[in-house]
């Protein structure tokens, strides 16, 4: 017997086995393309909300359907130098207004982890922050390549009434593992967007389910695309008194 084969009987004694690796291939249904688009062809006054919205580019969902259909939206970013390069990034498009705040629980300042604009990284890290230092480690940046910045927070329901928004038909969230807590802060304030899309990759797992509970709480129905949760929330759901 193989020491491979030998391994194997051992492990399947403990209700364990060894099976070999085969990629696939990424290519998660289009399915927030999709929703948008039907929304928009049956609501001229379709309205979203980006939260971590970082350049405009990187890595953004939006980012094509916003230059085909021209709808309105709210993008927020709180780091300084990504902000700029948001607004230059989309300056063709009037009908967008731009925060520079962090969606928070009060109003102030917080501390947001990042890398160093002069570490020797992939470039995409150079576009990543956190609340949680622990994100950036995890996905393997070396703790010398990050630096702390302060940033100006605010709620969520002040910062729509600031911008006088109503009814949202997207919230867009991309926040490297704080996604949960912009979605409660959202729901919680009674604020029930049509459809949430969140990054669930960097959720630890009761954190993962906790977002869904609450979802389904308050009505929402979801799949998980890609590294993605797409939620949508049916028309005749009535807002639920929150727990």
């Amino acid at each position: 017997m193989s020491i491979r084969s030998t391994i194997r009987a051992a492990l399947r004694q403990t209700g364990f086995d060894i099976v070999r690796y085969v990629p696939e291939m990424d290519r998660p249904f289009p399915v927030l393309p999709m929703l948008v688009r039907e929304r928009l062809a049956r609501n001229p006054d379709f309205f979203f909300v980006q939260v971590g919205a970082n350049d405009g580019i990187l890595d953004d969902p939006l980012r094509e359907l916003i230059h085909t259909h021209h709808f309105p939206g709210l993008l927020i970013e709180p780091l300084p130098d990504l902000f700029e390069q948001l607004k230059r990034n989309y300056q063709d498009e009037p009908q967008l207004v731009f925060a520079n705040v962090a969606i928070l629980d009060r109003e102030g300042s917080v501390q947001i982890h990042r890398v160093r604009s002069e570490a020797d990284v992939p470039e995409h890290w150079h576009g990543i922050a956190s609340f949680n230092r622990a994100n950036l480690l995890s996905q393997g940046v070396l703790p010398e390549h990050i630096k702390v910045e302060s940033v100006m927070g605010t709620t969520f329901g002040s910062l729509l009434a600031q911008h006088g928004v109503g009814a949202i038909g997207l919230l867009q969230v991309d926040t490297e593992g704080y996604d949960y807590e912009v979605i409660k802060a959202a729901l919680t304030a009674g604020i029930f967007p049509e459809m949430i899309n969140y990054e669930h990759c960097w959720l630890v797992p009761h954190v993962r389910l906790a977002c869904k509970q609450l979802l389904h709480q308050h009505g929402y129905q979801f799949v998980e695309v890609g590294k993605d949760t797409v939620a949508v929330r049916a028309a005749s759901e009535s807002a639920p008194v929150a727990a």
